[in-house]
């Protein structure tokens, strides 16, 4: 488990220049995978995905090739792979404007070959002006998108660790619209959808699921919190008694809320988030019909003749 260092501050004011710039970034990753891949349900065919200096899209098929893309941290570039051996970057400078990158993303992507028709306006953003039109996002500091991904990667941890005793579908991935990252649940039940929240919505909420993970804040509300709820929601979410105690019920959103500082403040920050996960999945067990002997898995046991030695 991550200890408490691992867990940076993410003052929103300081930070959401370079946060609003590489949620557009990721934007274009997200928008090559969803061109590309293969639908799956509640949209899982879009995420990206944690790797060890950053995001990915994970490998997409692309005609008889394997296409990769993602954002290294550490060297400040966007990267392209293609199973053939191929390669390129696309630099991201601390003061390049969004549309700088765009331009020089797409170049890239003919160079190599990739005929892709993205739309180059963002979703789920307040600002929905076009990629190729942004000169206003011009931020991106090492430093503050560092914090932002040490802090996802102590998450992931945490969140691997919870996931691992379920025998449904699941997964953690980044979602490049809202710019959370997540740790879902799924039943394998359907959930009848409407349409009364939008196309999205419709075709995310189609499952009986947990979701559950952590969202850095955006302009209109800039506090950075972990997140959770269960679809469909059961009545009586207000009462249920979800730790640590500084959880709350949120009903505009139908959400449990935990704040990232609440949790930071914590003596074991990780301990409180693993706490909050663990006690919405108990509620899921108890009030919304979830069956715990079909959805518990039980890991296998060391090999005959090898007790304590591993595989």
């Amino acid at each position: 488990m991550a200890s408490h260092d691992d867990w940076p501050a993410l003052p929103y004011e300081e930070w959401a220049p370079t946060k609003n710039t590489l949620q557009m970034c990721t934007q274009m990753l997200g928008k090559a995978r969803l061109t590309l891949a293969p639908p799956l349900p509640e949209w899982l065919h879009t995420c990206l995905y944690l790797d060890g200096r950053g995001f990915t899209t994970g490998p997409i098929p692309y005609g008889p090739l394997i296409v990769a893309m993602g954002i290294d941290l550490f060297k400040s570039a966007l990267w392209i792979h293609l199973s053939d051996g191929r390669e390129a970057t696309v630099p991201l400078r601390p003061s390049r404007c969004v549309a700088d990158v765009w331009a020089d993303f797409q170049a890239t992507l003919a160079k190599l070959g990739l005929t892709l028709d993205l739309w180059d306006k963002p979703q789920e953003t307040i600002d929905s002006t076009p990629f190729s039109e942004n000169t206003h996002h011009c931020t991106l500091e090492t430093r503050h998108a560092q914090n932002f991904y040490s802090v996802i990667a102590a998450a992931n941890g945490v969140f691997e660790h919870f996931r691992s005793p379920f025998f449904g579908r699941t997964g953690v991935q980044l979602w490049w619209g809202s710019f959370d990252f997540t740790v879902l649940l799924f039943t394998g039940k359907k959930q009848l959808a409407t349409n009364e929240r939008g196309y999205i919505m419709r075709y995310d909420l189609d499952a009986q699921h947990m979701n559950a993970g952590f969202w850095p804040g955006n302009d209109s509300s800039p506090a950075a919190a972990f997140h959770a709820y269960l679809v469909p929601q059961p009545a009586n979410c207000v009462t249920a008694r979800i730790e640590p105690p500084q959880c709350l019920w949120v009903e505009s959103l139908g959400e449990w809320v935990l704040d990232y500082e609440a949790a930071r403040a914590h003596k074991d920050p990780g301990k409180a988030i693993l706490d909050f996960l663990d006690s919405v999945y108990r509620f899921a067990l108890s009030d919304a019909g979830w069956d715990a002997e079909a959805l518990r898995y039980e890991p296998p046991g060391p090999a005959p003749g090898r007790a304590g030695k591993g595989a």
